[in-house]
């Protein structure tokens, strides 16, 4: 549908077929683009940074929607000491290891965003927001 084009509306999809082969055409598309510039390194390095950069960045929508709604109510708190600790022993690894530099930032980017995530969980239990009506944000019960 006409809807699937337009980027308010990018995930919300109409079909499960189309989300399917949307997934499917990009894998394709960057699988092939990918291949055809596998020799340069400035690709690669440029690939690979993309990759653990979106990795990092991965609690930011979480750490928006809960500073949005002022709260993070029906937040597992399990799942993000979970993160914290995974992106810990990782990031350790490696500077430990002495791994590329995007790989220490990125893993560093991580934790910190994690850490936010859970002062957020600290002040917002400890000293209640006025809480935002969830009639404001339409969107607020889908999950991130």
């Amino acid at each position: 549908s006409v809807a699937d084009f337009d980027l308010n509306y990018f995930w919300h999809w109409s079909k499960f077929t189309d989300y399917v082969q949307c997934v499917l055409t990009f894998t394709g598309v960057t699988g092939y683009i990918t291949y055809l510039w596998l020799d340069s390194s400035l690709f690669v390095e440029t690939l690979g940074f993309l990759a653990v950069f979106t990795e990092a960045m991965l609690g930011v929508p979480q750490l928006y929607r809960n500073y949005q709604n002022r709260s993070t109510e029906g937040m597992s708190i399990k799942m993000v000491l979970m993160w914290t600790s995974g992106d810990t022993f990782k990031t350790v690894y490696f500077i430990l290891n002495q791994a590329p530099f995007q790989f220490s930032i990125c893993g560093l980017l991580q934790v910190f965003v994690d850490i936010a995530i859970l002062l957020q969980v600290y002040l917002y239990s400890h000293y209640p927001q006025k809480p935002v009506s969830h009639t404001a944000h339409p969107a607020s019960t889908k999950a991130l």
